[in-house]
Parts: structure tokens; sequence; C-alpha cells
């Protein structure tokens, strides 16, 4: 994830970004059924240069910070926007592939999906292939059931939700961490599994953090010489109901754990799928999944979940 930097005066050396690596990702080559050699360039290689190098460019380097601890630490900055705006576009798009391995499917092409692709009725089906359980990994098949009913209304929620992203942006299985229930052996815990979009350099690690945006946006306009404007809507904005005033405590006590994300944006499917190929694109994502990655980021214990 670093690389060093060798500098002309003694001592002096700075570590900088490197495009992270991905074993299953090899340049010149694509992913077996989901991306050709220049889709794949286009949604990894192409993407994850420009985003190290802005990430470099405006973070001055770095001393191994990880990606997370950026997107976490400094997210309430507005001075360090750029900083973070780029790391978590690069956390999320290496997460989003670090998630799929390909498929036995033929390589797709664009010419393959035309305007008629937006007129299928969608599949009735009640199995699909590559369930979890399918590949052995029960455990994540019975959390799935739990928190959504089924792996057909958990497929149906993930694909629905990734097909209503217009432009940039990630569709995430997270799960759901009750601060301070953690097991007595130190283990981290959850409670529920939820599936989320984000947006842009949006992130699950900050999505829950309440007047997280309110901040920034005072932080923007007291750079902007308008003070007095923020302090009146400030003493506004801290008149809250009491559901609000609870929401916020409830925020407060949860945090959640990313297991899988799928990337939405056109850069990743509007080469091989073609204009109307997005649903072909998210139903070979679905093929694709490695899900036992997926199930070895889901916590070991689960807080009053009927799993094992």
């Amino acid at each position: 994830m670093f690389s060093g930097c060798h500098s002309r005066l003694v001592g002096q050396c700075r570590r900088w970004y490197v495009r992270p690596a991905l074993e299953h990702l090899v340049q010149g080559k694509g992913v077996p059924g989901l991306f050709s050699s220049r889709g794949l360039e286009n949604a990894w290689f192409e993407r994850a240069d420009l985003y190290t190098t802005k990430l470099n460019r405006f973070s001055g380097g770095g001393d191994e910070t990880p990606l997370e601890t950026l997107i976490y630490e400094d997210a309430k900055s507005g001075v360090k926007r750029n900083v973070v705006n780029y790391a978590s576009l690069l956390f999320n798009l290496r997460f989003a592939m670090s998630c799929v391995r390909g498929c036995s499917l033929p390589v797709p092409s664009s010419a393959d999906y035309t305007s008629g692709e937006i007129l299928k009725t969608p599949g009735l089906s009640l199995r699909f292939s590559n369930e979890p359980a399918a590949n052995g990994n029960s455990t994540l098949q019975n959390a799935l059931i739990s928190s959504f009913g089924s792996i057909v209304e958990f497929r149906s929620l993930l694909m629905n939700s990734s097909l209503a992203i217009s432009g940039d942006g990630y569709t995430w299985l997270v799960a759901r961490r009750p601060l301070g229930h953690d097991g007595s052996d130190g283990q981290v815990v959850f409670d529920k599994l939820f599936v989320v979009n984000t947006y842009n350099a949006g992130t699950p690690f900050n999505f829950h953090r309440s007047g997280h945006l309110d901040e920034l946006r005072i932080q923007y306009l007291k750079k902007s010489a308008q003070l007095k404007t923020v302090e009146e809507d400030s003493e506004f904005s801290m008149s809250k109901s009491v559901e609000e005033a609870r929401q916020t405590e409830a925020y407060k006590k949860v945090s959640y754990i990313p297991l899988l994300a799928i990337d939405a944006s056109p850069k990743a499917w509007l080469h091989d799928y073609g204009v109307f190929g997005k649903q072909a694109y998210l139903d070979r994502v679905w093929e694709s999944i490695e899900w036992n990655v997926v199930e070895s980021r889901l916590p070991k214990q689960a807080v009053s979940y009927g799993l094992f």
C-alpha cells in the first residue's frame, strides 16, 4: 500500500500510497465472465491509479496510515476533505473488487444488450446459482436469512438497491455492531445485517454519524466569512424534537462493519455492457461474488441472534 522514495537530503524520506494489489486482477487480462481486459482497465486500474495519485497530491504522502483510519478520523475535517474523499474512493473500489472472482459465463459484450433489456420481465425464480450455502458458507447464509427473510429477498434488495443508483456509488452489505456489547473474550459481535447505498465518496464508516454534514457545512460557511448566519443556523438547529434527540443518541451507540460492496458506477459496467446492460452486469456480479471472502469478514459472534 505504501512505497518509499529517496531524497537528496540524508535522513529524509516520505512514504507514498501506491495502487492496492489484488492478486486476481492482472493488467492486460479480464475477470472471467465479468470484465473484458479493457473493461477491467476502466473499472479498476485507471480509477485506482487516479485515486492514488490524487490521494498523494492532497495528503503530501503518508506515514503508513490505513485508508480506513484516514476516512474515520478525518471525516469531520473540512480542511482534509479532499484527503478523505480520495481515501474513501480508493477504499470503496478496492473493497468492491476484492469481493469478486469471476464466473463461468462467456465474456460480456455491449452489443448483446439493447433497449429491450429495460422491458424484460424480472425473473421469479426462488433459487439462484452461487448462493452462499452452495459454496459452503452456511454461517453467512443463516445470517442473511435471519436478517432478510430469505436469500431471494436479500438478492432482490441487493440488486435493486444497486440498480437504483444512477451515478457513482456503491451498494453495501453491512453488519451492525452495537458498541459496548462485544463478547467477553473481546470478539466483535453484531445484531443484524443491512443493505445500504453510498454515493460518490460516501462510506459505511460515517453514514451513521449524526450531524456530520451540518458540521462540514458550518466549517465551509465560516471559511466564507458568513459566521453570523452560521451562528443563527446553529442556534436554530439546537432545538430538536424528542424523536430527533432519540435518534441522535441511538446512532452514537452503533457502528457498521462492511462485508460486501458492489460498484454501481457506469465506469465499472458501461464499456462491457453498454447503456442498457446494467442489470446484466449486476446479475454477473452476483455470479462472481466470492462468498468465502464475505463470510471471513462476518463477526464471529452474534447478540440475541438465532444463528447457531
